[in-house]
């Protein structure tokens, strides 16, 4: 009887744990405004990266990032650990590349407080001089 409360209680006790918390966001619509997908982007020009993330509840931050589409590398990022249902970015990377450089940028939400994550990225090419 004794192990029988025990295994209740313990059961309980992970189910508070790990249940969601009640308005986090399960979901959420990211919108980029700027850049348009493939733009190609002249040497000295700067890489305007404008959007929103939209959340059906509560989100946990997001972060931006700029990086070879290839080698991964990243060239900067932005991040915000803000609580909200929606965010809007404004960032910007000056083209200084030396070589023809095709640049991932990547938004990602963080949806709850377990870490979920949603995404979205898009490419554009860097022209050197």
């Amino acid at each position: 009887m004794k192990k029988t409360i025990i295994s209740i209680m313990a059961c309980i006790a992970l189910l508070l744990v790990t249940s969601c918390h009640k308005g986090d966001a399960t979901s959420a619509t990211i919108d980029i405004m700027e850049p348009m997908v493939n733009d190609t982007i002249a040497y000295n020009d700067t890489i305007h990266f404008e959007g929103t993330i939209n959340g059906n509840g509560k989100m946990y931050g997001y972060k931006l990032s700029f990086a070879n589409a290839f080698s991964g590398d990243e060239y900067a990022s932005f991040s915000s650990e803000a609580k909200a249902k929606s965010y809007a970015f404004d960032e910007h990377l000056h083209n200084q590349f030396t070589d023809t450089t095709m640049v991932t940028l990547k938004v990602e939400a963080t949806l709850d407080h377990n870490g979920l994550k949603t995404d979205k990225y898009l490419y554009v090419l860097c022209l050197p001089q």
